[in-house]
């Protein structure tokens, strides 16, 4: 189905854009003021930025500390710092009345070292007090209703103060529900399964932000946050016996998961050394409690087993960062920056077992406590120039040296990394770019540690020696701005990869997270927004996006060329939407699918295939929106009503895959708990 929907805009898109080559103004096309979002109805500036056409925004939550630039988006002028989820808070807290205007700006126009590609700069004004508040209930036919999930923020300034908070609660209700099939290598089944999986939490958040802003380009801004998630996933089995292998019995187990997430920062600028100086700092603690627990009792009631798996984790990190900048007239800019970090992971694990344990009897050897700790240092000096007037190009070189400890395993790293990135500008519709980058990837700390999944039956063994990843990643794009509101933007990159980071055999028969010598990624991505004016569709836009991924490694068991476990191999999305003229309604559509690669452990290879929205509705969707009922927008959502599936299958050898016969097959399919009907009562004051 999704590639019909697909298939009729793909058949028209080329003649679209070949008739809507024409001349256009400098801005055309990069400008967007308050008015273009009217039809969206925007609580908020976040609301806004996700509208404007072509624009992704781009974080360094992936990337080793706070690294050079940010998120890719201003406001006023200035760069917003922090890692994760921190910007877009901010950005959620300002209310779209504040809005003026949005211009996307090439990041080499901007003189700020560490920039690429495009850079959203929101432009506000200033308010005594504004906000905007949502209240979203949900509906699903397995579920109690969910009427939780809701936010308010307020921002406003006086003089050069400007300030914004906000509280957001998220209500998390979901459920998988479908039989299970055990069976032999020959397909022979020896045991059926019906099962309910199910998951239940909430996760408030407080956030607020305090800026300063001076003359002579002095300023200050502080955040901080504090969310808590708490969620129960419980699970029940019914087995029943097709052959002797196979067990009658009940299986209840519980999963819960207690999490606080306390996060501060800070920064600041002034003038200093003929240029200016920004110093940067934060702080981030994450508290978590995680307890797994199954009880197996037979069709009588009578007790078999029960196992229970606890781990308490404490992360904390430290970041200073200073960027000294210099500019000249000519636009030509130059950052030294250097960055220090302290992280920290101290973990405790605890399992418990009582009766008889399953047929898959796991060797756990988890009462432990561990601590692993990194610190960081780290050197960079960026260059920026306009080569010539259609030619713009970045520069970085530097390294950064690490310690990573865990136990008595201590080690020393040293990791030079860089780009080089040039963009060329022929006229104002076209922009093509290249970048070579050297860079060094992050390590999850929880990965150096045992663990275990007492639901699956899978243990993961320490592995103190784990490094990070580093790569050679070469890319480009290319993207087309049409007069006429139409964009089309084709991205390809290629990566070498060093020590990548997979499932890898540990001792003899162990399984564990470690590192591949050597591996490749290739990666291709489409976007293509059509809006409806000049082929006479008054009010609509579609937007389709597509991403694929092809990687190679050899895998560290069999020795054959697979690809990364559980890579992302094909990511397809269509969104549509009509605004109908003279009117305040909407409606639209949204569908997506996705193609996941296998995941390969030690002893079983494990087939996913998990639809969009599974556990987070939304994705495939259809929607009705009228956006001033007594002042509010009204929305009603719509989603996963096609009756979709989540399939999973793993086989499951008797020892290591290649040296072992298959002990089992198991193979499962769940519906998602559909359809959802979504509420959505919004209002900005």
């Amino acid at each position: 189905m999704t590639a019909k929907i697909f298939s009729a805009p793909l058949i028209g898109a080329v003649a679209v854009l070949l008739s809507s080559i024409g001349n256009a103004s400098a801005n055309e096309g990069r400008v967007f003021e308050a008015e273009f979002f009217a039809n969206f109805a925007p609580r908020t500036a976040l609301e806004m930025i996700e509208q404007i056409p072509g624009f992704v925004i781009i974080e360094a939550s992936t990337e080793r500390g706070l690294s050079q630039g940010g998120i890719n988006i201003l406001l006023n002028g200035q760069t917003i710092t922090g890692k994760g989820e921190n910007p877009t808070v901010q950005l959620a807290q300002i209310s779209a009345t504040n809005v003026v205007k949005i211009e996307l700006v090439e990041a080499v126009e901007l003189n700020i070292t560490g920039f690429e590609g495009l850079v959203a700069n929101v432009i506000t004004q200033s308010s005594e007090l504004s906000g905007a508040w949502e209240w979203s209930p949900e509906w699903r036919p397995r579920n109690e209703a969910n009427f939780g999930n809701g936010s308010i923020s307020v921002s406003g300034s006086r003089g050069n103060w400007s300030y914004s908070a906000a509280f957001s609660s998220l209500m998390i209700r979901a459920g998988l529900f479908g039989p299970e099939t055990l069976s032999t290598a020959d397909g022979s089944v020896f045991e059926d399964r019906d099962e309910s999986f199910v998951v239940k939490g909430e996760q408030p958040e407080f956030s607020g932000s305090l800026s300063w802003n001076g003359k002579a380009g002095r300023s200050l801004n502080a955040k901080a946050s504090i969310d808590r998630l708490n969620v129960q996933r419980p699970q029940i089995s019914k087995t029943t016996a097709r052959s002797s292998r196979g067990v009658n019995s009940l299986n209840r187990s519980l999963q819960s998961q207690d999490q606080t997430n306390l996060r501060f920062d800070v920064d600041m600028m002034f003038p200093a050394f003929a240029g200016n100086l920004k110093l940067i700092g934060l702080v981030d603690r994450q508290d978590n409690d995680l307890a797994s627990e199954v009880i197996a009792v037979t069709d009588l009631n009578d007790f078999l087993s029960n196992r229970l798996f606890e781990e308490t984790t404490v992360s904390q990190e430290g970041i200073f960062r200073l960027e000294q900048t210099w500019t000249n007239p000519q636009g030509h800019s130059w950052q030294l920056a250097g960055e220090g970090a302290v992280n920290q992971l101290d973990l405790e694990t605890r399992l418990s077992s009582f009766g008889t344990l399953s047929r898959n009897d796991l060797q756990f050897r988890l009462d432990s406590n561990d601590l692993i700790e990194e610190t960081r240092g780290e050197l960079t000096l960026a260059h920026s120039r306009n080569v010539t007037s259609k030619f713009d190009l970045q520069t970085s070189i530097g390294f950064e040296v690490s310690n990573i400890g865990t136990g008595e395993t201590n080690r020393d790293f040293f990791r030079p990394k860089g780009f080089a990135a040039l963009t060329y500008r022929p006229n104002d519709h076209w922009t093509w770019s290249a970048r070579l980058a050297r860079e060094v990837g992050q390590i999850n700390f929880r990965d150096f540690a045992a663990s275990v999944s007492l639901v699956e039956e899978v243990e993961t063994v320490q592995n103190a020696n784990l490094v990070p990843p580093q790569s050679w990643i070469a890319s480009g794009r290319v993207e087309r701005r049409f007069s006429d509101g139409h964009v089309l933007s084709i991205d390809a990159s290629h990566e070498r990869i060093s020590n990548l980071i997979d499932r890898i055999p540990i001792g003899e028969t162990g399984d564990g997270v470690g590192n591949i010598e050597t591996a490749s990624r290739t990666g291709l991505g489409a976007l293509l927004i059509l809006v409806g004016e000049p082929i006479g569709l008054a009010g609509t836009r579609l937007d389709l996006k597509g991403t694929w991924q092809w990687s190679s490694v050899e895998d560290p068991v069999d020795g054959f060329e697979r690809d990364f476990s559980g890579l992302l191999k094909e990511n397809i999305e269509a969104d549509f939407r009509h605004d109908i003229a003279s009117t305040d309604w909407s409606y639209g559509a949204s569908v997506q699918r996705r193609s996941i690669a296998p995941l390969y452990r030690t002893n079983l290879v494990q087939f996913r295939n998990v639809p969009a929205g599974a556990l987070t509705p939304g994705e495939n969707s259809i929607f009705l929106e009228r956006k001033n009922t007594f002042g509010l927008r009204v929305r009603l959502t719509l989603s996963e009503f096609l009756e979709q599936e989540s399939q999973f299958s793993r086989i499951i050898f008797a020892g290591r895959r290649d040296v072992s016969a298959v002990d089992r097959i198991e193979s499962r399919e769940r519906d998602l708990d559909g359809p959802f009907l979504k509420l959505s009562l919004s209002r900005v004051f």
